[in-house]
């Protein structure tokens, strides 16, 4: 074994397992040694069933226990407790064996595997951390949780086919997506179907874009929108389409078309660029900054994961699309996309690239059958207690899946027939349709004491083909057996996410009430704040301050309600009135749109002196983007809401408070008294 010192051993969990299947250093000794994973199913207390509290009597109580777990010198399961014995040989070659296949792959990264997100000073070497390279002779990884949680069917299936199992790293490649250091601006959203429909004219499309129509209509050039809300046009050539996240993608195949993000490529020196329209583009990023919670704001070439680049902006290099994408978190759904187009990831997924001469629908169909889908919880890990799982690249590279290099001709061609029916609809919920509409602890806990109901998911025809042909392929060529297997495989699959979601219920609830007493509106959103995914990002009120020149100060009156005559009007289109009647205060503005832009904000509670954009077109593309932020915000509160709070008024007033909080800041919110009193966004009045 290597040293303590040495880097990879930095993994706490690989040096606790290296570490205790080290103590019996003779290979014969770890053949003599046996390992106990113990599953207690029922209350201590029960399965102890001790009547006194006398000492000596407990003692004697629990060395029975004891006794009885060290007895088990195979396997043995009743309606208390489950014993796994496993050789410390047998757990020593698992880890051997993890060891080719976790060769050179990372062991260690950041919380979020970004790279931007862990800047520091700018250097290079605080943001990769920790590369590991493992030696193929010595121990690796185990994944001994599985000997915990995993149900019954598990190990029978393992124990009679495990032969027809294969590490996934031995037969692929599987590799973070592009780490581009700053999404918001390598990985735009394309707009360009928006802009078009939006301006007709060709001038006004070329003053609003600075390109004329005619090329962005011929595909030659794409209108895009960086994340601080500024749109550019960027030359097709330099833009590929970029799968962002899989939350928004339900199907198995995943096309271009579905992609509303572009990343984008250049490999050639800026010198080299010309007057591209890239080129301005390029030089938009060594000069701006983009907002990050966790960055510091210097521009885009400055940031760590950059400046290890030369030049600075090219992701010609990292971009190596595989055959398939795994997300790295999941929750409900089991959908492994098929890329039959190369498409890009970033790196909130890994890219599956084949190694050897294997049909890549053969494997994406194996690896999208229920078999995998309920294996790949036993690698993972549960983030929180709302049953998220992530899966890391080790995670994926040592899970066991059915090896598609076994399959037979006719086997194989099954697979992709049924692959292929699954490709034509969305892939749904693993878990009952009735706990996912259930938000009552009380309720649910009903449903949990009833029997399975397979989720329409698992009623498939296209499904039950493919895992069909998947089980022939490990070796069960009777028919009955298959569907048997299949069967109990389903309901292992239900009772696993049952049992998620029934803890999930029960935090919920937890987060909206105590024994003691009931939470608050502000205690339920404050909660619900830390899993907001853009928590750390600037309020819309320190946001107003990053729209470009030039800019004209507009004071808003501190009281009154704003109102706009109809733009249809031949005076006063320019003015918000606050209150009514003769003592109403008039805003005077430059622009019919920058008036609407006032009312807008003073509507979500901006008073005071205000620095906002003078030109109309600056002040159509900021109250564009304004609206941007508080639909999504909006779309966010209301799903955690719901997650938390199954009253509709608490629900209404949760989102309300956040919203507030998205706009002004958390701190500045709180500090003047914001309770659950949180005033609903409304639109301005027009006259």
């Amino acid at each position: 074994m290597e040293s303590a010192a040495e880097p990879w051993f930095e993994d706490a969990r690989v040096k606790t397992c290296a570490t205790i299947l080290q103590r019996c250093t003779d290979a014969s000794e770890r053949a003599s040694h046996l390992v106990r994973f113990v599953r207690v199913k029922r209350p201590l207390s029960e399965i102890i069933a001790c009547r006194t509290n006398e000492p000596a009597a407990r003692f004697m109580a629990f060395d029975s226990l004891r006794d009885r777990i060290l007895n088990v010198r195979d396997f043995f399961e009743d309606e208390s407790i489950r014993v796994i014995v496993k050789a410390q040989s047998e757990l020593w070659a698992e880890g051997q064996r993890a060891s080719g296949v976790l060769k050179e792959a990372p062991l260690i990264v950041d919380a979020d595997g970004n790279e931007d997100q862990v800047e520091n000073e700018g250097t290079l070497e605080s943001a990769h951390r920790v590369q590991a390279t493992i030696a193929l002779s010595e121990y690796a990884a185990g994944k001994w949780g599985r000997y915990l949680r995993a149900p019954g069917l598990y190990f029978e299936i393992m124990r009679e086919f495990s032969g027809q199992f294969v590490p996934l790293g031995e037969i692929v490649n599987v590799r973070f997506g592009v780490k581009s250091g700053c999404d918001d601006f390598f990985m735009p959203h394309d707009i360009t179907r928006e802009a078009l429909n939006d301006f007709i004219a060709d001038r006004e499309f070329k003053r609003q874009f600075g390109v004329a129509r005619e090329l962005v209509e011929s595909g030659a050039v794409k209108i895009v929108r960086a994340g601080d809300g500024s749109k550019h046009p960027i030359e097709a050539e330099y833009l590929k389409p970029e799968v962002h996240t899989l939350r928004d993608f339900q199907r198995v195949e995943m096309r271009a078309d579905d992609c509303n993000r572009r990343i984008l490529l250049v490999g050639q020196p800026l010198s080299g660029l010309g007057m591209q329209h890239v080129a301005r583009y390029l030089r938009y990023g060594e000069t701006h900054t983009f907002e990050s919670g966790k960055s510091k704001p210097v521009p885009v070439p400055m940031r760590s994961t950059c400046t290890g680049r030369d030049p600075w902006y090219d992701l010609t290099k990292l971009a190596k699309p595989g055959i398939a994408f795994w997300s790295m978190a999941h929750h409900y759904r089991h959908v492994i996309p098929f890329n039959p187009e190369s498409l890009i990831c970033n790196h909130r997924m890994f890219d599956v690239l084949l190694r050897d001469n294997i049909d890549a629908r053969v494997l994406v169909g194996i690896l999208n059958s229920t078999v995998v889908a309920l294996w790949k919880t036993f690698y993972g890990r549960f983030t929180g207690t709302e049953g998220s799982l992530d899966t890391e690249v080790i995670d994926v590279r040592v899970l066991e899946v059915p090896d598609p290099q076994r399959a037979s001709l006719e086997v194989a061609e099954r697979i992709r027939v049924a692959f292929e029916q699954l490709c034509k609809r969305p892939i749904g919920r693993l878990v009952e349709e009735q706990l996912m509409e259930c938000h009552s602890p009380e309720r649910a806990a009903a449903i949990s004491a009833g029997p399975i109901v397979l989720p329409e998911e698992l009623r498939q025809s296209d499904r039950r083909e493919l895992d069909d042909a998947v089980f022939e392929l490990l070796g069960v060529s009777d028919l009955a057996r298959r569907q048997d297997l299949i069967q109990r495989l389903y309901l292992a699959t239900a009772a696993h996410f049952r049992e998620i979601r029934m803890v999930e219920i029960q935090k919920m609830e937890q987060r909206s009430k105590s024994k003691s007493r009931r939470y608050t509106v502000e205690e339920i959103a404050t909660d619900a704040w830390d899993a907001v995914y853009f928590r750390d990002e600037p309020s819309l009120a320190e946001w107003l301050d990053t729209w470009a020149p030039p800019k004209l100060s507009i004071t808003i009156p501190p009281e009154g309600t704003p109102r706009l005559v109809d733009e249809r009007s031949m005076f006063d289109k320019e003015i918000v009135y606050f209150g009514t009647g003769r003592y109403a205060e008039r805003v005077v503005c430059s622009t019919r749109a920058q008036a609407e832009l006032v009312a807008r904000l003073a509507k979500l509670g901006f008073r005071g002196a205000l620095n906002l954009p003078e030109r109309s077109d600056r002040c159509l593309e900021a109250m564009a983007e304004l609206e941007s932020r508080l639909d999504t915000a909006q779309r966010e509160f209301e799903t955690i809401a719901s997650e938390r709070v199954a009253d509709e008024k608490k629900r209404a007033e949760i989102v309300a408070l956040m919203m507030r909080w998205r706009i002004h800041g958390r701190r500045s919110v709180v500090s003047q008294g914001s309770e659950s009193k949180a005033a609903a966004i409304e639109e301005p009045k027009v006259v």
